[in-house]
This record gives C-alpha cells, structure tokens and sequence, in this order.
C-alpha cells in the first residue's frame, strides 16, 4: 500500500512557501501543486527546485489575477480584473465557467509553469473550484500538451483507470480546524484497501495575504505542524505505508 502526500497552493503567499518548504524538508510532503499565476509562484519553486518530489500544476481560477488579459475571459473574473473568489462560484445556481475561456487561462498558467522550471508539471489539477466546465477545460488543456490530469474525488473515472484514490477531506469544525492524528487513523482501512492513496493538506505559515484572501488559516500552521511530526512518520512506518508521489505511479 503506498500514500501520496500533495500538498497545495505554493505561490499563494510568502508565509505559505515557507510553511511548504517546511513540510517538504522535514516531513513527509511528496507532491507540491504549484498556483502559477500567483506573485509569489516562482519564489516558491525556488524554495522547492532541489528536492526530489513530483511538481504539479495548482490550476487556479479563483485567487488573485490571472494571466490571460481579463477581457478574453469574462466568466472568471470580476470588473477589477481579478478571479472571483471560489465562494461565489460555489454560491451560484448554475455552472457559469465557460469552458473556452477556462481553457485559454489554464494554457497560461501551463506556460507560465513551463517557463519557470522548464518542464512539463509532473500531475495536473485545480484549486478549489468545483465546476464540471472547469474539470472539462483542464481535460482538454491536459489532452493536448500530453499531460497526466488528475481529479481525486471528483473523476471516478481516474481514479479507477490510474488505481489512485482520493482519500475524502477532514471534515473541519467552526474554527476550521480538525484533529489530524484521528484523520489519518480514520483513513488507515481506506489505505490499506487501496494500492495507491492520496491524502491532501495545505500546509503554510500565516501572512497578511494569507488572512485577506483565504479561509485556510490556522489549519495551514497546524497541518504544517502534524506533517513534519515524529507522530506522523512513527504512525507510518509502524503500518508499514509507503510513501510514493505522481511522477512514480502515474500511468500505471
């Protein structure tokens, strides 16, 4: 049985680079999902570039401005030319993303990622948009530059055709908080039924960004916490879970 451990949104902020690149060295993060169109993207793979983990693309459609002129894609983003947060796309009665303009923004963003490290991203998803013409725009980017598209919990489709599964999110309580120790020990069945599992986090350190434009918070510093405990890696070792990451099991 072997876990992927993705960690999300590098280049959302300076504190969040940091709170990655601690996971990452001192823990057990072996995935990184890149948000390329943020400011801080390329200082974040500068953080990252030397480790052996895989590197994907963080495809992001609903935090800060994004590549594509604003004019060229309505549907994403408001009249101050920046993307519209992913509540008010969650708020909305129907699927408003339309697919064309998602896909020139997502090519973008796959530029910009090519340009900063000079490959392909080794998996390929999206930050917390969850939108059926959104998931079709990734698809169709993924398809034409040969990319290996990865949609745990939404594609059962994936799941079954590349065996890795997605292991459901903490349910967080009214501080947005969870206990991590029990999440995994919840899971433990679910990994050891599966052959390849994926279990995702968002590890970071707070910055004022941070505070204004996510409702990720504390969670962030105390996951970052948990992934880089002895707890964790005692608790892996003892159910004899192998750590592995998408450039290894990807396509079987």
């Amino acid at each position: 049985m072997k876990l992927i451990m993705r960690a999300d949104d590098l280049g959302f902020s300076e504190a969040v680079n940091l709170g990655i690149y601690k996971a990452v060295k001192d823990g057990v993060i072996t995935s990184v999902g890149i948000m390329t169109n943020m400011e801080q993207a390329y200082a974040g793979y500068e953080l990252l570039k030397d480790f052996d983990i895989a590197l994907g693309q963080h495809t992001n459609i609903c935090a800060g401005r994004p590549l594509t002129d604003p004019k060229l894609i309505p549907s994403l983003v408001q009249e101050n030319g920046e993307f519209y947060s992913s509540r008010e796309i969650r708020n909305r009665q129907v699927d408003t993303v339309v697919v064309e303009e998602a896909e020139r923004e997502i090519e973008a963003q796959y530029l910009r990622f090519k340009e900063m490290t000079g490959r392909d991203p080794d998996y390929f998803e999206c930050h917390a948009v969850i939108s059926q013409n959104f998931f079709t725009a990734l698809k169709n980017v993924a398809k034409k530059y040969g990319l290996f598209y990865e949609n745990i919990l939404f594609d059962q489709e994936f799941e079954k055709e590349n065996n890795i599964y997605g292991i459901t999110m903490a349910k967080l309580n009214e501080k947005m908080l969870y206990d991590p120790k029990e999440y995994v020990e919840n899971n433990l069945d679910f990994i050891k039924n599966h052959d390849i599992s994926v279990m995702v986090f968002h590890p970071g350190y707070l910055d004022q960004y941070i505070l204004e434009h996510s409702s990720f918070t504390l969670i962030r510093a105390m996951e970052c916490d948990f992934l880089c405990s002895k707890w964790l890696k005692d608790w892996l070792k003892n159910n004899k879970i192998e750590l592995t990451d998408f450039r290894k099991v990807k396509n079987g």
